[in-house]
């Protein structure tokens, strides 16, 4: 007797046959979430979304109001359920004034016929991967002001206490723990230690921190920000700087080079990212925390975060030795 093949969880394949169902009952959940106000509106072009989500975009007959969301998954639904929680923390604090019109907006939420979506409002603008080549340059010091000004609007100051160090250093660190073993997991629990230490306690500056912050996920329109979106991994009171670490660190990425040898070059010499990421510091009144220290926390949240996220990072050997045992077998 032949047995019957398992379908697979995650890969091209799963990919195509969660977009193919995403893509049939998205009409009937536009229809649903939209209500009356979107009559006329109607399912567009795919965008890639983020692990089983799907993203489609929503046209009118001139114009494209919003995104469309769908995920089968439970890690997309918890993803997305964050999503819209944070967008609506974002828009109820009156400390963004002017600022929250960078932010989407959520109009509807619900489950059609197994699927979890999100109509979500779409902002003006496309990423830098859109623009010419000489106009990239004019991105980062444009997403820096960008984010330099969320910062400042909601900034205070807040020792590190021990829910937050489980937050930002034990919980990334134990997706990485669970898939390495001998001198790489003696690596991470020093490094572990170390962040531990460095943090715990310290009186630092906090603000709004959008935690995936990178040239893709801010969209500019007639050379200003117009947006900035995906904000699935955002907290209320992250560490200023962080974010600015992070676009920097992606600017490398998308450019083609892997994060491991990135970190390490930084961890060596840190000058690329020093200035910035000093003067967001400086700006407040916390303690100041070492760049090094920042970039490690970095490094460590978004590898945590990628495996938590989705089997396929652990699954693939060449991410893994590129991006966590080659940073864990390079610490001093």
């Amino acid at each position: 007797m032949l047995r019957r093949v398992p379908r697979p969880t995650f890969g091209p394949l799963a990919g195509r046959r969660s977009r193919a169902q995403a893509r049939r009952i998205a009409p009937t959940a536009l229809v649903r979430l939209g209500g009356p106000g979107t009559t006329g509106w109607r399912l567009g072009e795919p965008f890639d979304g983020h692990g089983d989500t799907n993203v489609f975009a929503v046209h009118t007959d001139d114009a494209s109001p919003a995104l469309l969301k769908a995920t089968g998954g439970r890690q997309g639904r918890l993803q997305l359920e964050q999503q819209v929680r944070v967008l609506a923390a974002l828009h109820d604090d009156p400390r963004l004034g002017s600022w929250a019109r960078l932010v989407p907006r959520t109009l509807g939420v619900g489950e059609v016929e197994g699927l979890y979506f999100v109509l979500e409002s779409r902002l003006p603008g496309a990423d830098s991967r859109r623009l010419p080549e000489a106009e990239r340059a004019r991105v980062i010091p444009m997403a820096l002001q960008t984010i330099t000004e969320l910062q400042d609007r909601t900034r205070s100051v807040a020792a590190v206490d021990a829910g937050t160090i489980d937050r930002w250093v034990r919980e990334p660190a134990s997706h990485v723990r669970a898939v390495v073993r001998g001198t790489h997991r003696a690596a991470l629990d020093r490094l572990q230690a170390r962040l531990v230490d460095a943090l715990s306690g310290r009186a630092v500056t906090r603000a709004w921190a959008h935690g995936d912050y990178n040239q893709t996920n801010v969209l500019l329109d007639a050379g200003r920000v117009s947006g900035v979106v995906d904000w699935t991994e955002a907290e209320p009171d992250g560490l200023v700087g962080a974010d600015a670490i992070t676009l920097l660190l992606f600017e490398r990425i998308l450019a083609g080079t892997e994060m491991g040898p990135v970190v390490l070059e930084w961890l060596a010499d840190p000058s690329p990212v020093a200035d910035p990421v000093d003067a967001m510091q400086r700006a407040g009144t916390g303690e100041k925390v070492e760049v090094r220290t920042m970039l490690l926390l970095t490094w460590l949240r978004h590898v945590g975060g990628n495996l938590a996220h989705s089997m396929r990072y652990a699954a693939n050997p060449v991410w893994m030795h590129r991006n966590v045992r080659t940073v864990l077998a390079g610490l001093p």
